[in-house]
């Protein structure tokens, strides 16, 4: 191979703080590390990671902000002729390798290339793929990165995580562009088994483990043949219509593996009772726990016109304006959705699903009517658990402070003072009776269509010019309740959709790095809320950081079970 262009060497930065014992605790090594979202999953199963690495500086200085327990390194771990090339082998053994490999369709490289060109990575030629993947050199693939390591350490427990594409790793399919015959695959999996793992290959969807972003990839789980495999089935408890009752769900193949390799919720897997056999969709989380509805854009009709290279003249590029109007036209029923913005991959969404996989790039944009309601949602609620949206008109009184809904109510006197607050949207599903406010929620599914939403409060009169009382939300509960009947209800209906606006008049902005990030799983800061991840840069840095990062709560969920392995083993 040729010099390589790229300059530096690996650097090396000491963690900042030192463990006394190797056994103090369960300690774990994360390659590929980014911005971290396998290592805060694993931390937070009861892992330390003592050791991360990653080329890029940048993600390797987050990384170290939010975990500072451990060692960096920012090296090329593949490539031996790198200048900054540092060898897996070299770094400390663990007790859990953890690792998120990458596809060759999604290297930095290409992420560049395809801004640069205005385009998403699933639209970017790349004539030099064929090439790559068909020389099929394995010391080239990140992957090999783990098995390297697993041959010079051997750690009880690996977790890799990847796009699912690497079942098709190898030499190029006869005619078929960027699809390999999966026999490189086959043999890093072959080595494995002779170094002393069993494995177990897991295709799971972050949508269902309180992300709210429908992110598929594949989890590959190694472990130690003197270990008992862990429990690695997903049970997620479902409402099955049928059965009338909640079970726990069970993974089922559709189809099997294509040849692409590609496996997808839906269409390749789904959920099934285990009473009945009839498919099951899990709780999920939409995508309106990431969105920042204090801030809707800009009217396109407000924004600037220009002139686009194609000579197209507008507010927005020619694929932009005809996208929005297709979307504004399919759910013309609805106050506002999210859109794929820059490329003709992904599909549209209503704010109660959730996001569309995030890759690397800013590509997700909001479409609404405009009127500002902010929904309240449950920040406690359970994974895939939600609270009913409202609009606040409530107001207080100076006899009593106001409560929230899971406080108890206050002392109740004489006199029927008691107001009801009504709820925002009505739900209903497919083949389904809508849902009223004074019935529980359904379980929220991909086929959740909200109907109508409406505005309700109540207010209480304490004076004779009616000004004496200031307005609330809906999550302070009512006050004390006197002997007279002074609480009245007040309730509005709000009807604005898509359809009774042109698209000029709609509003529209592109998703925020703090809600891709928060819908990618982080901790991010929100709006008043303060984080537990710390996070600068470019929105473009922090949006490519984001969407190659694994699901933090996959990766507990896995390292919770792995973990349970190893106290299992030293019990015995």
């Amino acid at each position: 191979m040729g010099a390589k262009t790229r300059s530096g060497t690996a650097t090396h930065r000491p963690a900042a703080r030192h463990r006394r014992f190797r056994h103090d605790e369960y300690v774990a090594v994360d390659l590929f590390s980014g911005f971290g979202g396998l290592t805060k999953g694993i931390g937070d199963a009861g892992f330390t990671t003592i050791m991360a690495a990653n080329h890029n500086a940048y993600k390797v200085e987050v990384h170290e902000r939010n975990h500072p327990e451990a060692e960096h390194w920012i090296a090329d771990l593949v490539d031996p002729e790198a200048a900054d090339y540092h060898s897996a082998r070299d770094l400390p053994p663990a007790d859990l390798l953890a690792a998120g490999v990458s596809c060759v369709n999604h290297s930095l490289a290409n992420t560049v290339r395809a801004y640069e060109q205005g385009l998403t990575l699933f639209e970017l030629e790349d004539p030099d793929y064929e090439a790559r993947v068909t020389r099929s050199e394995r010391d080239r693939a990140t992957a090999n990165c783990v098995l390297q390591y697993a041959a010079q350490h051997h750690p009880r427990l690996i977790l890799v995580e990847c796009t699912t594409q690497l079942t098709s790793w190898g030499p190029a399919l006869p005619g078929r562009q960027k699809v390999g015959d999966g026999s490189t695959y086959r043999w890093w999996l072959s080595q494995f088994d002779l170094l002393g793992y069993r494995h177990k290959v897991l295709y799971l969807n972050s949508q269902f483990f309180g992300v709210p972003q429908s992110r598929d990839r594949g989890y590959w789980v190694f472990v130690d043949k003197s270990l008992p495999m862990p429990d690695l089935e997903h049970r997620p408890v479902s409402r099955c219509g049928r059965c009338d009752k909640d079970v726990e769900a069970v993974w089922t193949w559709k189809t099997g593996i294509p040849a692409s390799g590609t496996v997808t919720y839906g269409r390749q897997y789904e959920y099934r009772c285990p009473s009945c056999r009839r498919p099951v969709v899990p709780p999920m989380t939409p995508s309106l726990a990431a969105l920042d509805l204090s801030s809707l854009g800009m009217r396109i009709g407000d924004k600037p016109i220009k002139t686009f290279k194609d000579g197209f003249v507008g507010p927005l590029a020619r694929s932009s304006m005809e996208r929005a109007e297709r979307c504004r036209r399919r759910f013309a029923d609805f106050p506002a959705i999210l859109m794929p913005a820059k490329g003709v991959h992904g599909s549209e969404r209503l704010l109660l699903q959730p996001m569309a996989t995030q890759t690397s790039q800013q590509e997700t944009a909001i479409l609404s009517t405009g009127p500002v309601v902010q929904p309240l949602w449950a920040q406690d609620a359970a994974p895939g658990g939600l609270a009913v949206p409202t609009m606040a008109l409530a107001v207080d009184n100076f006899q009593g402070a106001a409560r929230g809904a899971g406080e108890p109510l206050p002392t109740q006197v004489g006199s029927e003072t008691l107001a009801v607050l009504s709820s925002g949207v009505l739900p209903y599903r497919k083949n389904t009776l809508p849902t009223l406010y004074s019935e529980a929620m359904p379980t929220f599914t991909s086929e959740q269509i909200p109907a109508v939403l409406t505005a309700a409060g109540w207010y209480k009169q304490n004076g004779s010019t009616g000004t004496e009382t200031a307005p609330h939300p809906v999550t302070d509960p009512l006050g004390t309740l006197t002997s007279r009947d002074t609480t009245a209800l007040l309730m509005a209906q709000w009807q604005a959709s898509l359809a009774e606006l042109p698209l000029e008049d709609c509003f529209y902005r592109m998703m925020a790095a703090h809600e891709i990030g928060r819908g990618c799983g982080f901790d991010v800061d929100f709006n008043d809320y303060r984080g537990t991840f710390t996070v600068w840069g470019s929105a473009r840095d922090q949006v490519d950081g984001f969407g190659n990062a694994v699901s933090p709560q996959v990766g507990t969920w896995i390292g919770a079970r792995l973990r349970a392995v190893l106290h299992r083993a030293e019990a015995a």
